[in-house]
C-alpha cells in the first residue's frame, strides 16, 4: 500500500470538477468546509476552479451516514446559507471565510436572491444517508431498477434470519446419522447458537472463504473422511508405540520436559487413545507432544529424534478435525438466499437491500441509463465520513461518478477515524478508493483543543513511521488554530499538562486488576477535580474568560458496558453523581418492565389478593416486608387498599394506560421514592419510557388484558435494535458523562478520562483482508498465518479507536495505563501492553516487561506530557452544593364549578363520593370491608368463615355462578376454594351452607331459592337511572324519612348535590308467581351464633350501612325497567317486594333468622320517581 502525496486544502479554490479525496483529521473543520464548498456550488463561486454554473439544493448530493449526521448537516448548511444571505445584504461579515466569499460575488443582491430561495428549498434539499439515497433513487427511477411499487421497509431482520437458520437446521441437521449429528452438537447447541456464529458475516457483502470445501462434499463425506483421517494415524501409532520411549530417551531431546516421570505417562495416554474405538474427533492433548516440530523446539542441544510417525502426527494436527467450514459455507449461502426469498413472498425489504438493489440495477445492462438518470439529477455529489463505506456503496459512487469530468464526487473522510467495522464499514475499500482518486487534499488546523493538546497528539503519533500499520493510512501531523492559543486549563493557580498518563505500578497486572485499579483512580481524580471546581482552584476557559470546572465538563470514555459499569459503581462510591449516554439496551430488559408487569396484573384484578399482594412488594412502592406484612393483617387499610387498585382500573379502561400510570405514582408517590433510591433517575425514567410505549400500543390492541399479554411478551423477547426500545437518557443535569468511544466520534469535551486504554480484545475469528485486492476472506479453520492478519487488522481498528479517543478533549486527556498481562500466567516477565494500541505506541511495537513503558513515557513526558505512577490516590467524598429552598404556590381557583352532572350510585349517596370499585367490579362486597377476624383460632361454621371484603366476594361469586335446582359441583366447589386461597377444610362446610339458602322458605307462600328456575332469574341486572332533576340530600332524606320507618332511624344523608345518571347492579331479579322481587345477599358478620342474626339485629344493620336507601333505590330502578317491560304492569299486581338475605344467620334454627324482607309503598315509589325526574320514555 504505497502513500500518495496529498496537498493542503483551500476550499475557496478547491476545483468542483472531477474526483476529490478530502481528508481531514479530527477537529479540522471538516463540517466547516462541506458548508464552504456548499456556498461556492449554489452560487458558483471559484473562478475557474468552480463548478461550470451554479446550482440549487435539490441537485447538491450530500450523502452522509447516520440520520441524526444528517440532520446536523442539514442545519449547519442552512445556518451557513443563512449568514452569507445577511453577510450579501450587509456587505461584509464578521466570518473571514464568508468575507473572502463576498469577493467573489460581482451580484451581491442577486446572490442574497439566490441564498433565499435556497434558504426556502432547504426541506427539498438532497441531504441524505447512504440508504435514503438509494430508497429515493430506487422510487424515482422504479422501472430502471425494477423496483417493487408496494414494499415495507423493515428496521430488523433478526427475526427472518433467525427463521431460515431454524430451517437450514431441519433440512441440513435432523436427517443426520448421530455420530455426525454429536460432532454437530459438540460445535452448536442449536439454530440460534449457530445465527451467533453466523450473525458477523450475514450483514454486507459475504466474504469469501479462504479455503472452501469441495461443491460436492457433504457432512457425510467429510465425517468420513475425518474418520479415516484418525484411523490412519492411530495405526501409524500403534505400530511405534513400544519404541517410543527408547526413541526420545536416545535423543538429545530436553529431558526435564520428557523425563522418566512424563514420559511414559504421556505415551501410555496417547496407546490408549490409538487403541480405542473412533466415536468422536476428541484428541488426546498428549499427541501435540510427540510431532516433529515440537520435539524440534524441545532439543536445546544434541539432535532431536525423527521419525515418520512424528511428521505423520505434525500434518495431521495442521488440519484440524471439523465440520464447521463445511457447515458455515452452506449456511452462509443457504441463510442468506432463503432470507431474501422470504423478503421477496412477503414483499419486504431491509435496508441493506436498498443499496443491493440500486448496486444491482446499476450493474445491469440498463444500468447506463440509470446512471445517467442519477447524475443529471444531481451533477455534484459530496460523500461525509467516506472512511465509513463499504464495498458496495464504494462500487455504486463509482459507477455513477468516477471518471466523469462534467461532473464532480467530493470524498470526504479521515481513515485515522475508521471504526465502525462491526457495522460493516471496510477501511479497504477506503484505501482502494483513495488508490483510484489522484486528486488528494488534507485539512492540517485543529479548530477544536488547546495548542499543547495538538502537540501532545503528534507526538504521541510520530513514535512510529506508520502509527496505524498500513502505510497508506499515514499520520500527518496537525497544526493548533490561532484562537485557541489561549485556551487554558488551571489547577491550584498551575497550568495543567494536556495529557496525563496514569501508570499502575507493579512488575505485571492481570486484566480485571488493572480494570479495578484504574476506575478507583479515574473516579478520584475526578472527585479532586470536582472539589477544586467547587471551591474555584480548577478553572478552564480562553484567556481571562474562565470559570470552574463543573461535573458536566468531564466524561469517561469507555468501549463497553461492562467498563461503565465499573466508572459508575467507583463513581457512586464517591458519592459522585453520573449518566450513560451509550446504552442501546431495551427498557424492557429492565427490573422495572417486571416490576410494571405485576402491578398491571394487580389492577387488572384488584379482586385476586395474590397479584396485589405481588405488586405491592415490588421495588417500584418501596414497602418493606414488614410494613407490608402489616398492612396485610389490617383488614381496613386492606380494602381501602384494593378499593384504591379498583379505581385505577377504572381510570384505565376510561382514560387509557398512561394516565393509570401518572395518577399511581401521584397517589403512591412513586417518584419522590424512586429518586430517593439508588440509580433513581435511571429507574424513573425507565417506568415512564415504558408507560409511554404501553400506552402507544393499547391503540393496536382490543383491551387492557392484550396489553398486559404484549408487554409479557416483550419482555420475554425484547429486541434493542428497535430504536423505540432503547433506554432513554435519565437526566440532562450537571453529571459526569460516561460514553462509549465509538459515540463519541464526532463530539469534543473540555476534560476526558480514558481509563482502560491499554485493555484490548484479540480478534474473535480469522476475518481479513487480502492485501493485494483487498478483499475479505474468512478462514473458518483459523489458521496461525490467517488469525496473524486479523489480529494485525484488530490492532490497526484500536489503534484508529484510541485515536478518535484521544482526540475528543480540549483541554486535557488522562490515561490509565498498566504492564497488562492477560490470561493466568504469572504475572512478571515481558508484558502483553504491545498487543494493545496505546502500548503499540509506546513500546513501538516490541514486547518488553514493566520498566520499559515507564522509561518510554519518561521521555515523552515533558511539554504538555505527564506521567504519575503512583499508587492509588484516595478521592475526596463529593458533596454538591445544596439548592436553596424556594417557596411554590399554585394559583387557587376563585370561580364556582358547576360540577353537578356526573354518574353517581347508591354508594356515592350513601358515602358522600362514588365507590370506584364497585363501578369496577359489581361483585365487590364492600359492606363487608373493615370486618376484622379475631385472633382466635377459627371454627369450621358459617359463622367463624372469613370476614372482610374479600371472602364477601367469593360467597357472592358462588350464589351467582350456580344452579339453584342442583347441588354444586363438589370438584367445582374445591376448585373455587382453591382459586381464591382458602383451605379445603371449609368445602364441606360450603357444601351444607349452600343447600341449607337455598332450601330456607323466604315467605309463607312456600318460597325457596332452590324453587325459582333458571328462565325466571335476572342475575347481577346493571341500570342506570337518569336524574333528570337537580337532586339534593335533604330532599331526598326528607322524603325517605316520611315513607321508611328505617329511613327514620338512620343518620342523615350527606352528599354533594347531582343531576345526571345512578349506576347499580342488584344482585338477583326473580319472578315467582307472576309476582317480581329482588334480591341481595349479605355475608356481614353480625356475632358468632344464631342469635346475632334476629329480626331486630338484621334491622339495626340495615340502619347502620343504609341499606334501607339500596333497596329504595333499587326498586326504583326495577319498577322503571319493568314499565319499560311489561305492557299492562301495575306496581301493586307486579312487585313482589325486596329480600336481603344475611348468609351467615340462615343455619335453620329460625325461619326469621337472616331474611329481612320489606316492600316499599307504591305512593313511596311513586314520590322517589317524580324527585328524580320522569323520564320521557317512562312517562
Amino acid at each position: 500500500m504505497t502513500q500518495l502525496p496529498a496537498e493542503s486544502l483551500n476550499p475557496l479554490t478547491l476545483p468542483l470538477r472531477g474526483e476529490r479525496l478530502i481528508e481531514a483529521s479530527a477537529g479540522t473543520g471538516k463540517t466547516f468546509t462541506i458548508g464552504l464548498l456548499y456556498l461556492r456550488l449554489l452560487l458558483g463561486l471559484g473562478g475557474e476552479n468552480a463548478y461550470s454554473r451554479p446550482l440549487s439544493v435539490e441537485e447538491i448530493l450530500v450523502v452522509t451516514f447516520t440520520e441524526a449526521a444528517t440532520a446536523e448537516l442539514r442545519g449547519r448548511i442552512r445556518e451557513n446559507i443563512y449568514q452569507l444571505r445577511l453577510a450579501c445584504i450587509r456587505g461584509n461579515s464578521g466570518d473571514p471565510m464568508h468575507q473572502l466569499l463576498l469577493e467573489q460575488i460581482p451580484d451581491l443582491a442577486h446572490a442574497a436572491a439566490q441564498l433565499l430561495a435556497a434558504e426556502r428549498q432547504m426541506d427539498e434539499a438532497a441531504i441524505f444517508t447512504i440508504h435514503g439515497f438509494c430508497q429515493r433513487m430506487l422510487n424515482l427511477n422504479a422501472f430502471e431498477s425494477g423496483m417493487l411499487f408496494e414494499q415495507e421497509l423493515i428496521e430488523d431482520e433478526q427475526a427472518l434470519l433467525k427463521q431460515s437458520t431454524a430451517d437450514f437446521w431441519r433440512r441440513q441437521c435432523y436427517p443426520l446419522s448421530l455420530d455426525v449429528a454429536r460432532v454437530i452438537a459438540a460445535e452448536w447447541s442449536g439454530p440460534d447458537s449457530l445465527l451467533t456464529t453466523l450473525r458477523p458475516w450475514l450483514q454486507g457483502e459475504p466474504p469469501s472463504l479462504k479455503r472452501p470445501p469441495a461443491a460436492d462434499e457433504t457432512l457425510a463425506s467429510r465425517h468420513a473422511r475425518n474418520l479415516t483421517r484418525i484411523t490412519s494415524i492411530k495405526q501409524q501409532w500403534q505400530s511405534l508405540s513400544a519404541d517410543v520411549e527408547g526413541i526420545i530417551s536416545a535423543s538429545g531431546v530436553d529431558k526435564r520436559s520428557y523425563s522418566s516421570k512424563n514420559l511414559p505417562v504421556w505415551v501410555a495416554k496417547v496407546t490408549q487413545w490409538a487403541n480405542s474405538e473412533t466415536l468422536d474427533y476428541q484428541l488426546p492433548k498428549e499427541l501435540e507432544r510427540f510431532g516433529q516440530q515440537v520435539l524440534e523446539e524441545k532439543t536445546k542441544k544434541g539432535e532431536a529424534p525423527s521419525h515418520p510417525v512424528f511428521n505423520a502426527i505434525d500434518q495431521f494436527l495442521a488440519e484440524p478435525l471439523s465440520l464447521r467450514d463445511v457447515i458455515i459455507a452452506q449456511a452462509l449461502t443457504d441463510v442468506r438466499a432463503t432470507v431474501q426469498r422470504e423478503k421477496r413472498l412477503r414483499a419486504l425489504l431491509g435496508f441493506n437491500d436498498l443499496l443491493s438493489k440500486l448496486d444491482e440495477a446499476l450493474q445491469q445492462p440498463g444500468g447506463t441509463l440509470l446512471a445517467e438518470t442519477i447524475r443529471a439529477r444531481f451533477p455534484v455529489a459530496l460523500i461525509d465520513e467516506f472512511q465509513d463505506t463499504d464495498p458496495q456503496q464504494y462500487r455504486i459512487f463509482r459507477t455513477l461518478y468516477i471518471n466523469q469530468p462534467e461532473q464532480a464526487l467530493l470524498l470526504i473522510g479521515d481513515p485515522k477515524q475508521a471504526i465502525y467495522a462491526f457495522r460493516g464499514a471496510d477501511i479497504f475499500t477506503y484505501l482502494r478508493a483513495r488508490s483510484e482518486v489522484s486528486a488528494h487534499y488534507t485539512l492540517d488546523t485543529n479548530w477544536r483543543s488547546s495548542p499543547e493538546m495538538v502537540d501532545s497528539v503528534n507526538r504521541l503519533f510520530s513514535q512510529l513511521e506508520s502509527p496505524f500499520l498500513f502505510s497508506a493510512i499515514p499520520f500527518l501531523q496537525v497544526k493548533a488554530a490561532p484562537p485557541n492559543q489561549a485556551l487554558k486549563l488551571i489547577y491550584d493557580d498551575r497550568p495543567q499538562p494536556a495529557l496525563r498518563f496514569w501508570l499502575q505500578p507493579g512488575a505485571g497486572v492481570g486484566s480485571s486488576d488493572y480494570q479495578q485499579f484504574m476506575a478507583r483512580q479515574c473516579a478520584a481524580d475526578i472527585s479532586r477535580w470536582l472539589v477544586a471546581g467547587q471551591q474555584e482552584r480548577a478553572c478552564l476557559g480562553k484567556g481571562e474568560s474562565l470559570r470552574p470546572v463543573r461535573a458536566s465538563d468531564i466524561t469517561v470514555l469507555v468501549r463497553s458496558r461492562n467498563e461503565a459499569s465499573l466508572i459508575r459503581d467507583a463513581l457512586n462510591a464517591l458519592s459522585i453523581p453520573s449518566v450513560y449516554l451509550s446504552s442501546r439496551d431495551s427498557v424492557y430488559t429492565t427490573p422495572e418492565a417486571r416490576e410494571l408487569l405485576w402491578l398491571l396484573q394487580a389492577i387488572q384484578a384488584p379482586e385476586q389478593e395474590r397479584l396485589v399482594r405481588s405488586a405491592l412488594a415490588t421495588s417500584i412502592f418501596a414497602i418493606d416486608a414488614a410494613t407490608l406484612d402489616t398492612l396485610t393483617q389490617n383488614e381496613r387499610e386492606w380494602d381501602a387498599l384494593v378499593e384504591q387498585f379498583a379505581v385505577w382500573q377504572q381510570l384505565w379502561h376510561q382514560r387509557g394506560v398512561l394516565p393509570m400510570l401518572r395518577d399511581v405514582m401521584i397517589k403512591r408517590q412513586l417518584a419522590e421514592n424512586m429518586l430517593a433510591s439508588e440509580n433513581g433517575e435511571r429507574r424513573l425514567t425507565d417506568l415512564m419510557h415504558l408507560g409511554e410505549l404501553l400506552q402507544e400500543a393499547s391503540v393496536q390492541l382490543d383491551s387492557p388484558h392484550a396489553l398486559v399479554r404484549f408487554l409479557a411478551q416483550q419482555i420475554a423477547r425484547p429486541n434493542s435494535q428497535v430504536a423505540s426500545q432503547q433506554l432513554r437518557l435519565e437526566s440532562d443535569r450537571h453529571l459526569v458523562q460516561i460514553v462509549t468511544i465509538h459515540k463519541s466520534k464526532g463530539l469534543q469535551y473540555p476534560l476526558v478520562w480514558l481509563p482502560f486504554a491499554a485493555g484490548y480484545r484479540e480478534a474473535a475469528s480469522a476475518l481479513y483482508h487480502d492485501r493485494e485486492s483487498f478483499a475479505a476472506l474468512l478462514d473458518v479453520q483459523g489458521d496461525a498465518q490467517s488469525m496473524e492478519l486479523a489480529e494485525e487488522e484488530r490492532l490497526a481498528e484500536d489503534l484508529r479507536l484510541l485515536y478518535v479517543a484521544l482526540t475528543r478533549s480540549v483541554y486535557h486527556c488522562s490515561v490509565g495505563i498498566a504492564p497488562l498481562i492477560k490470561g493466568t500466567r504469572k504475572k512478571e516477565g515481558d508484558s502483553d501492553l504491545h498487543n494493545s494500541a496505546l502500548g503499540y505506541l509506546v513500546q513501538r511495537g516490541e514486547a518488553a516487561d514493566a520498566q520499559q513503558p515507564s522509561q518510554r513515557l519518561a521521555a515523552l513526558s515533558g511539554n504538555g506530557i505527564e506521567v504519575i505512577a503512583d499508587d492509588l490516590r484516595p478521592g475526596e467524598i463529593w458533596q454538591d452544593r445544596p439548592i436553596g429552598d424556594q417557596a411554590l404556590s399554585s394559583r387557587e381557583v376563585t370561580r364556582a364549578l358547576a360540577d353537578a352532572w356526573r354518574v353517581t350510585s347508591y354508594s356515592g349517596l350513601q358515602q358522600h363520593h362514588s365507590s370506584a370499585l364497585l363501578d369496577a367490579l359489581p361483585n365487590f362486597d364492600i359492606d363487608a370491608a373493615g370486618e376484622e377476624e379475631s385472633g382466635e383460632e377459627a371454627a369450621l361454621t358459617p359463622y367463624h368463615f372469613p370476614r372482610g371484603a374479600a371472602p364477601g366476594t367469593f360467597l357472592h361469586g358462588l350464589f351467582e355462578s350456580i344452579d339453584f335446582a342442583e347441588p354444586p359441583d363438589a370438584f367445582w366447589l374445591e376448585d373455587q376454594l382453591q382459586h381464591h386461597c382458602y383451605p379445603l377444610d371449609w368445602l364441606p362446610v360450603i357444601q351444607q351452607w349452600i343447600e341449607r339458602v337455598l332450601h330456607t322458605p323466604l315467605n309463607g307462600d312456600g318460597l325457596t331459592l332452590s324453587a325459582i328456575n333458571s328462565s325466571d332469574r335476572l342475575i347481577e341486572m346493571e341500570f342506570y337511572l337518569p336524574i333528570n332533576n337537580l337532586l339534593t340530600a335533604a330532599d331526598l332524606d326528607d322524603l325517605l324519612r316520611r315513607h321508611d320507618p328505617l329511613s327514620q332511624q338512620a343518620a342523615a344523608l350527606d352528599f354533594r348535590q347531582v343531576q345526571g345518571m345512578l349506576k347499580g347492579f342488584i344482585d338477583l331479579v326473580f319472578r315467582w308467581q307472576g309476582k317480581y322481587y329482588l334480591l341481595d345477599y349479605k355475608s356481614n358478620w353480625l356475632g358468632e351464633s344464631h342469635a346475632a342474626y334476629t329480626p331486630q339485629a338484621m334491622a339495626q344493620a340495615m340502619i347502620d350501612h343504609r341499606y334501607d336507601l339500596q333497596y329504595q333505590l333499587y326498586t326504583l330502578a326495577l319498577h322503571r325497567y319493568l314499565q319499560h317491560r311489561l305492557q299492562d304492569y301495575d306496581y301493586q299486581r307486579h312487585f313482589g317486594g325486596v329480600f336481603y338475605l344475611f348468609l351467615r344467620g340462615m343455619d335453620g334454627s329460625s325461619p326469621d333468622n337472616g331474611i329481612f324482607a320489606t316492600r316499599p309503598s307504591k305512593a313511596f315509589i311513586e314520590e322517589i320517581d317524580a324527585l328524580f325526574g320522569h323520564t320521557r320514555e317512562m312517562s
